[in-house]
């Protein structure tokens, strides 16, 4: 009796006709999409210690602003308790300071420090890399008109979200 390799779904070709139904549900293939991303971030940035989530928050911060806690959480679309951990993760590695506001005592200023932009800028490339991958598939026009219907949805639905985004 001969041992056959299993066959695997070749790339392109993931979608198994048993489950039909999930490849209409836009949330699914939301999140799975989310995956993906996550998996190509984490293959492009490995050694690096950092997650998208703190990207976010360090590349809102680059430019020297510095920020209530709050503010920068809804800005990057997380909530508070979960920014204020990523926010003391980042602290922890000295690539941001956080100090109470001199207006709200209760309020913590955030700020970029320069070995936080001296690894935000090292990194960015290999972050761009990531997301570059992520769209590699679409032409031109898909990838604008993909960025146009995602930001329409994301417009639309931001109120939905467990931590609504906010302006900065």
């Amino acid at each position: 009796m001969e041992n056959t390799p299993k066959k695997t779904a070749r790339p392109g070709k993931v979608k198994s006709r048993t489950y039909e139904e999930l490849w209409t549900r836009p949330g699914y293939l939301i999140r799975r999409l989310h995956q993906i991303h996550v998996g190509l971030f984490a293959e492009e940035c490995g050694g690096e210690d950092i997650t998208p989530v703190q990207s976010a928050i360090l590349s809102v911060l680059q430019g020297g602003e510095e920020m209530d806690q709050l503010t920068l959480s809804t800005s990057v679309g997380i909530d508070r308790t979960s920014g204020a951990d990523v926010i003391r993760r980042l602290e922890r590695r000295g690539l941001v300071t956080r100090m109470p506001s001199e207006f709200d005592r209760r309020a913590k200023i955030v700020k970029i420090t320069d070995a936080g932009k001296t690894f935000i800028r090292r990194v960015r490339p290999r972050m761009a890399k990531a997301q570059d991958r992520l769209i590699a598939p679409l032409d031109d026009d898909e990838r604008e008109e993909f960025f146009r219907l995602i930001n329409k949805l994301v417009d639309a639905n931001n109120e939905a979200s467990r931590a609504p985004m906010g302006t900065i």
